[in-house]
């Protein structure tokens, strides 16, 4: 299984002055952003997304996910994500480790999100392209 990074999710009070302060210092750009039942800002840099923003509280998404990962401790990072080739093998990894996870698919896309809870709070999310 071969992984790379993908993004940083930020849980930002303000989102709008986040995106605007990272833009403005890091000079990346708003992308496009799936509609997902919250608001928020996909950021950019030389069109690859590299930083998530959404407003904490996201009942919506932390409701979704508490039974699978529980509720993560508060901090500006919410997670940290990955990409993978392999479904079947992050599937293979969770199981050998015991470990408590849920799934999701980003709306109007075939990528599966996988989040799962590592020590000290942290949400690490393995995303993976559905195969037809």
């Amino acid at each position: 299984m071969k992984v790379r990074f993908d993004h940083l999710a930020l849980s930002a009070k303000n989102p709008e002055g986040m995106k605007n302060f990272l833009c403005d210092l890091l000079g990346l750009e708003v992308g496009f952003r799936p509609s997902f039942p919250f608001d928020g800002y996909f950021l950019c840099a030389d069109g690859k997304e590299v930083i998530h923003i959404f407003e904490y509280p996201v009942t919506t998404i932390d409701q979704s996910r508490l039974e699978k990962t529980g509720r993560p401790e508060q901090g500006i990072v919410h997670h940290v994500s990955f990409y993978s080739d392999d479904y079947g093998e992050v599937m293979k990894r969770l199981a050998k480790l015991k470990l408590n996870y849920s799934v999701s698919t980003v709306p109007d896309s075939s990528v599966r999100q996988v989040f799962v809870r590592a020590p000290e709070g942290l949400i690490i999310e393995i995303q993976v392209m559905q195969k037809s």
